[in-house]
């Protein structure tokens, strides 16, 4: 759990800040996570959240071992924004529900830190609680000393920026990261879209021809349901978060 003792008290729920400028500030996440794709240095900035996406994609794997009575034996995290999460005993419908997770986990977290992130009040314990979740899983289940280092270093800045910077970094930073995990499905778009793929020299099954492999219909089926679902999770996460806020605040 987060302790959130460290994080700044009594700050006001705008803290002087308009709704519209709220929302101007996560169009701006959404043009830097797009336009930083295409400036030399901008892969190097965005790292750090796509490792992210990449640890909620794996940690949905896990999770979902874990509510389908399976075990979820350790993480590793790659430099090549790949991950592993070695799953024990899953087989048949569990199958199913351990690759599923593993492809919308960063959709839903990304519209759950979308939500609670964007509000002053709240974004500095979104980004307390997340950093206290990435440390007690690289100390429970990452084993690669990349993946365990580098998530901590993660987990590290965002519990700093939760309790030191300005009140509107925090709903940037947490808004930038909701904005990765929830394009995540699509960043990786092929991943959705193939059969199996390669690591190490072998060649794996990839997460949607497992679910094809228990269930009916070809595995690029469920890459476009899983696609569309994201899709229609981020869409929903927007419009509660900003757009019915802003809604109702010229209404009245």
């Amino acid at each position: 759990m987060a302790d959130f003792s460290l994080l700044p008290a009594g700050l006001p729920d705008d803290a002087g800040l308009s709704r519209r400028e709220l929302v101007a500030m996560f169009a701006v996440a959404v043009a830097a996570s797009i336009g930083l794709g295409f400036v030399s240095w901008g892969g190097t900035v965005i790292y750090p959240f796509r490792l992210f996406a990449t640890w909620a994609h794996e940690m949905g794997h896990g999770i979902g071992a874990l509510v389908t009575g399976n075990s979820f034996q350790e993480l590793n995290i790659y430099r090549s924004l790949g991950g592993q999460a070695l799953i024990g005993g899953a087989d048949g419908f569990s199958q199913v529900i351990v690759s599923s997770f593993g492809l919308l986990g960063p959709a839903v977290l990304g519209a759950a830190v979308l939500l609670a992130g964007s509000r002053v009040r709240t974004a500095p314990y979104v980004l307390g609680a997340l950093g206290s979740a990435v440390v007690l899983s690289a100390l429970v289940w990452i084993r690669n000393p990349f993946g365990f280092f580098a998530m901590v270093a993660i987990a590290v800045v965002l519990v700093l920026i939760a309790r030191f910077a300005p009140p509107i970094a925090g709903v940037a930073v947490a808004q930038l990261l909701a904005v990765q995990l929830t394009l995540a499905a699509w960043s990786s778009r092929d991943y959705l879209f193939i059969k199996e793929f390669e690591r190490n020299g072998r060649s794996f099954d990839s997460d949607t021809q497992n679910i094809a492999d228990e269930l009916f219909l070809p595995y690029w089926f469920w890459g476009s349901l899983v696609g569309i679902i994201s899709l229609l999770v981020v869409v929903w996460a927007f419009w509660v978060a900003w757009l019915r806020p802003l809604a109702n605040q010229e209404a009245s």
